[in-house]
């Protein structure tokens, strides 16, 4: 197993500042809210580059022009959409 050090943005989502970490050794993206608590957690399976890119794209369109999120995030969206849950 890889010891990669893990990759950290902070972005804007839905008008709440959280913190994506990705993790390439494992695929798994991690996003928390400016405490540090869980919000989301699912598997990424392209590089991390691919995902930055895909955010940036999706901060410069227009809300009204913005895509399905199917279409952004394809299979993976779809694949893990459904197992992955807000905590509590």
């Amino acid at each position: 197993m890889l010891a990669a050090k893990p990759c950290t943005a902070t972005c804007v989502i839905d008008g709440i500042a959280v913190t994506l970490t990705f993790f390439p050794d494992t695929g798994v993206l991690r996003i928390t809210d400016s405490t540090g608590s869980r919000l989301r957690e699912t598997r990424w399976s392209a590089s991390w580059d691919s995902l930055v890119a895909t955010f940036r794209e999706l901060s410069e369109t227009a809300d009204e022009d913005r895509a399905d999120p199917d279409v952004l995030f394809g299979s993976v969206y779809r694949s893990h959409a459904a197992s992955t849950r807000f905590a509590t």
